[in-house]
């Protein structure tokens, strides 16, 4: 989810992990499933299409002995394109508001107080890291929210029944699925397809690999409640391992959001564009 994953590379804290839960946030655009779909597909699809939820987010990252970790919540919209969160680094809680086409980052303050001058927000183009890693075929999806890291879920090989589980109440199936970063681009519009077999290339450089192991926890209206995954990045500093987990809950909709008026927000769309780009580029394996 874009939204979550700029704020690290504003501010400089914590930039790789939240890199790699950024390398996940796939486009919101939904193709055509298969009437084979397995059940991780569908409920990626069902998720998608909901009006909203609240949700919960971990990541924890390590590479070359040194960690660094986050949380956050918030909640979405997915009609409104609208969506609140806060971030947790360290003792530090950045506020951010999504309302297309920007996400907006409230600027931490400094001794209690803004400088002089200083506009209380700075506000970036929602797409910014997905057109990074699709190129000159940006992958132009309907919304922001962490549903767009479950929609490279539509790209899922294998699937297997783990078991039942509860999650904050609500029973559910575990399911472990294998995805396909090659089946991604077949999974949306034609349109789209040129930047979303871009997107999955950069993925397969970054990550070495052309697939991701996933735990999935679906209720029994087929919403995704809970995702898992270990997500690995080649880094100049060696293998950045990356341990996600997201829990979705409170299905329905959510507060309206009321976004900074532009002559409090600092845009600073480019800026994050060309800091996104030169750290994709150290990425390789």
């Amino acid at each position: 989810m874009r939204l979550w994953s700029a704020c690290p590379r504003l501010f400089g804290g914590a930039a790789l992990p939240a890199l790699a839960c950024g390398a996940l946030a796939g486009c919101g655009a939904t193709g055509t499933q298969p009437t084979s779909a397995t059940p991780v597909e569908r409920a990626a699809d069902v998720t998608a299409s909901g009006p909203g939820y609240r949700f919960t987010l971990s990541s924890q990252a390590s590479v070359g002995g040194r960690s660094a970790a986050f949380t956050a919540d918030g909640s979405i919209d997915e009609r409104l394109r609208q969506g609140t969160l806060t971030m947790r680094l360290g003792t530090l809680d950045v506020s951010e508001i999504e309302s297309g086409p920007y996400i907006y980052v409230r600027v931490p303050q400094t001794g209690g107080s803004l400088a002089p001058g200083t506009r209380p927000w700075v506000r970036a183009d929602i797409y910014t890291f997905t057109q990074a890693l699709s190129g000159s075929n940006p992958i132009a999806g309907d919304t922001s929210s962490p549903t767009q890291l479950l929609q490279i879920l539509r790209s899922g090989g294998p699937v297997s029944v783990v078991g039942t589980q509860d999650v904050r109440g609500v029973p559910t199936t575990r399911y472990h699925a294998l995805i396909d970063f090659e089946r991604y681009a077949s999974t949306l519009a034609a349109g789209q397809r040129p930047g979303a077999q871009a997107y999955a290339s950069e993925l397969r450089r970054i990550t070495g690999s052309s697939s991701l192991p996933v735990d999935v926890w679906v209720d029994g209206a087929q919403r995704i409640r809970r995702f898992q995954t270990q997500l690995r990045l080649c880094t100049p500093q060696g293998t950045l391992t990356d341990a996600i987990s997201m829990d979705l809950y409170d299905y329905g909709p959510q507060p309206v959001v009321t976004a900074p008026a532009p002559s409090q927000a600092t845009d600073i769309t480019q800026a994050l564009r060309s800091r996104v780009a030169q750290t994709l580029a150290q990425l390789s394996c």
